[in-house]
């Protein structure tokens, strides 16, 4: 184990707020060797019981050894009086923490810690709703592979469905992986302690830990990306419409469609607009009532940034409006502010 991993952890754990009651803290553990779908079989441990484990007791009841990773762990939204980083001035410009933030219906952010023992990786993946994600890496170093958007499809077996470990050499196999000879723009990058990488938005990656490694990762969308993120969007509905095309005539079918987009993507054409909606309000107050904008505590938004996002929240708006979808989901014509009543409100804003 590295001491450098291990002393963080102590030093982590020694303050009272993450330890209270005793360490259980509820946290999502990965095993790194037991695959799920294509993802790793996940459970809810204590923090204590990850410690317990971390500090020398990697292995079963059986003796095998085991691999275990802490990940995606909403450090920040459970320990918000913790102050344990600053995020960086050129990732502020987030809306989709900013959302979460705000919101009162329910409790989420996309601001995780990853805590994993040398060997231990996730899976080849491009990140949620086609965001960017940032990761630092505390101690400990990453090796990362990387493919340019549109190269996973070289990836993919006679099923359609991704590789799920890069370096696998099934990869090899024609018969399974009839394109993979002709992937190209791999890249391959080692990330050492200090040091932070950007992943851009649709870009298939993989990752391992080359040692006891501890990272801070962010996920988000911003003006930048958010026409990604709409297309992504559209592109799942479209897969969902089509799995399920034999049962159209059902009642209430775009209604289904939604909720198997919600399920499958994590966001469906409602919260997508209440993402658009919470970010273009503040946006508008700030433009005209001088409000403050201010991301992570810390980062100011400035006049030019915000009616730079509103002409892009506009641009989704407008898409959103053309999409057929739209007059056939019964939750957008009973909205007390329809995507129409916003785009007008904008475009006064902007005019």
């Amino acid at each position: 184990m590295g001491l450098r991993a291990g002393n963080w952890i102590t030093s982590l754990c020694s303050h009272r707020s993450v330890l209270r009651e005793n360490g259980e803290a509820k946290v999502p553990v990965a095993d790194c060797d037991q695959k799920h779908y294509d993802s790793q079989e996940k459970k809810t441990s204590t923090l204590q019981e990850y410690i317990h484990y971390w500090n020398g007791l990697r292995k079963s009841s059986e003796g095998k050894q085991l691999c275990l990773y802490l990940k995606d762990w909403h450090f920040v939204q459970a320990y918000p009086e913790y102050d344990a980083y600053t995020t960086l001035q050129f990732f502020a410009s987030d809306w989709l923490n900013e959302f979460w933030g705000v919101r009162e219906d329910i409790q989420d952010d996309y601001q995780f810690v990853y805590i994993g023992p040398k060997g231990s990786w996730t899976p080849f993946h491009a990140d949620v709703f086609r965001s960017y994600s940032w990761s630092t890496n505390i101690c400990g170093r990453k090796r990362w592979v990387f493919y340019p958007p549109g190269e996973e499809q070289n990836l993919r077996d006679i099923y359609g469905t991704p590789v799920y470990d890069i370096d696998s050499p099934e990869l090899r196999d024609s018969s399974q992986f009839p394109k993979a000879a002709s992937a190209s723009g791999r890249l391959e990058v080692i990330q050492e302690q200090g040091q932070t990488i950007f992943v851009p938005s649709g870009w298939y990656h993989q990752v391992w830990n080359l040692e006891d490694t501890i990272s801070i990762n962010h996920n988000w969308l911003n003006g930048t990306n958010i026409h990604i993120a709409w297309d992504f969007l559209v592109e799942s509905v479209n897969q969902v419409e089509n799995a399920i095309r034999d049962c159209s005539s059902m009642d209430e079918w775009p209604e289904q469609c939604q909720l198997l987009l919600k399920a499958t993507h994590g966001m469906d054409y409602q919260e997508f607009y209440m993402l658009l909606c919470t970010i273009a309000h503040r946006r508008i107050n700030m433009l005209q009532k001088n409000e403050e904008v201010i991301s992570f505590g810390h980062w100011h938004l400035g006049r030019n940034h915000a009616t730079y996002d509103l002409k892009r929240i506009q641009w989704c708006l407008e898409k959103l409006l053309d999409d057929p979808r739209l007059e056939e989901l019964q939750v957008f014509t009973k909205m007390e502010e329809p995507p129409s009543q916003l785009l007008q409100e904008i475009v006064q804003t902007l005019s």
